[in-house]
């Protein structure tokens, strides 16, 4: 297993965790969501941004050679 792969993951799941309430707080003061709803747009949000974080790991430990 290669140790960029292992990062990447270990960063997905950080900004994963970190990014949950922030973006289910932005979402609601922005739109006008509630309940299922709210959690379910929060829930795609801070994936979204966990698989961007993850990507740039995977993209610079290549870009650098690293595996």
């Amino acid at each position: 297993m290669r140790i960029s792969s292992v990062v990447s993951f270990a960063v997905f799941v950080l900004v994963f965790m970190v990014s949950r309430e922030a973006t289910r707080r932005a979402l609601e003061e922005w739109v006008a969501l509630e309940g299922v709803v709210l959690w379910g747009a929060s829930f795609a949000a801070s994936l979204a941004l966990a698989a961007l974080a993850s990507g740039a790991v995977l993209h610079v430990a290549r870009l650098l050679g690293r595996d």
